[in-house]
């Protein structure tokens, strides 16, 4: 198996040369005239369509309060899952809920990295 740092640096090394292709691709496409029209139509759609939704969220208010809060709880109630369902990991007890239709749902953990 390959060490950490291996992977690490192989990591580092394949994200730098996506982000170089990526900036030749993003320079070659800015010096294309059609390419910069479109971007200027799709800024000028993108406000209108804000406009429409600013003017539509205004009419209904309370229910845009309900859809925040709401936002917030469903946030607040996934980081809790998540926090139980690990705490039930690390205590090697079985991690799984079953849903109304006898589903059986089971964690899926991810890891990441950051500097410390």
């Amino acid at each position: 198996m390959p060490k950490l740092e291996e992977v690490y640096k192989r990591l580092q090394e394949n994200k730098k040369e996506k982000r170089e292709i990526g900036k030749m691709l993003k320079d070659d496409l800015a010096n294309t005239e059609r390419y910069r029209e479109i971007i200027e139509e799709m800024k000028t759609l993108r406000e209108e369509k804000k406009g429409i939704e600013d003017q539509v969220k205004a009419e209904y208010s309370k229910e845009m309060d309900r859809f925040d809060e709401l936002k917030i709880d469903i946030d607040t109630d996934t980081e809790l899952l998540a926090d139980i369902a690990l705490n039930m990991y690390v205590k090697e007890e079985l991690v799984e809920i079953i849903d109304e239709y006898e589903n059986a749902w089971y964690p899926h953990f991810k890891v990441n990295f950051k500097k410390g």
